[in-house]
């Protein structure tokens, strides 16, 4: 069966986020005293929502700040995220040519997600936008997908998931649709292909000019 519809995820698979989100985490480290860090380690503390990610960045010494961080870093970021995210080469014109064949599915805030889409007047084109706190759990939970495929009426069969990390990858599985993986996102190469997703591609400008994206 021919593959119609997905579900994208927003960091590291849509949108290069990394300048804004190590912005805000070396504000907020800075203003209590941490060292801060170069966008190549900010990109490895990326992965499965915001808590997560201040966590990775404080570390094992700083675990009795991470309250204090967070609320920093997310007051800093709710106010920045949109000073410089980038669509990925081939995602604006790939909505334009699926537009109403697409869903947001991240662990990202809903509030942020939408302001970075509307950056880029790109909210049209999703049937649903799914955040860490709006979906009923996070990716690698499966319910994200499952009520986006129920809500938009859509066949699993014919749906994929595409996204740059293992919560991606395992969300899909666990719902039992197929799943495209950007290597040149902000996962890990090895810990994707370990996974042993069912597609995967360099960029999303290589998905985009595959042949499984002219599919859809």
């Amino acid at each position: 069966m021919k593959l119609k519809t997905f579900i994208l995820d927003l960091d590291g698979t849509m949108m290069d986020t990394i300048e804004d989100l190590g912005n805000a985490i070396n504000y907020a480290l800075s203003q209590l005293g941490f060292p801060v860090y170069s966008k190549e380690m900010v990109k490895s503390f990326v992965g499965n929502g915001s808590l997560n990610f201040v966590m990775r960045s404080l570390g094992e010494n700083g675990k009795d700040k991470l309250e204090e961080v967070y609320d920093l870093f997310m007051k800093f970021y709710s106010e920045h995220c949109t000073d410089s995210p980038k669509p990925y080469p081939g995602v604006l014109e790939f909505l334009e040519k699926h537009s109403g064949k697409c869903a947001v599915l991240t662990n990202k805030s809903a509030e942020q997600t939408l302001k970075i889409l509307n950056k880029f007047g790109l909210e049209k084109h999703f049937t649903c936008i799914l955040g860490g706190d709006t979906a009923p759990g996070r990716k690698p939970d499966p319910s994200g997908i499952l009520k986006i495929i129920e809500d938009s009426k859509w066949n699993p069969s014919e749906t994929i998931m595409v996204g740059d990390d293992v919560p991606d990858i395992g969300a899909a599985h666990a719902a039992g649709i197929k799943v495209a993986v950007i290597l040149g996102g902000f996962g890990r190469a090895n810990e994707l292909l370990e996974m042993k997703p069912d597609y995967t591609f360099e960029s999303f400008e290589e998905f985009s000019r595959s042949k499984l994206a002219s599919l859809f």
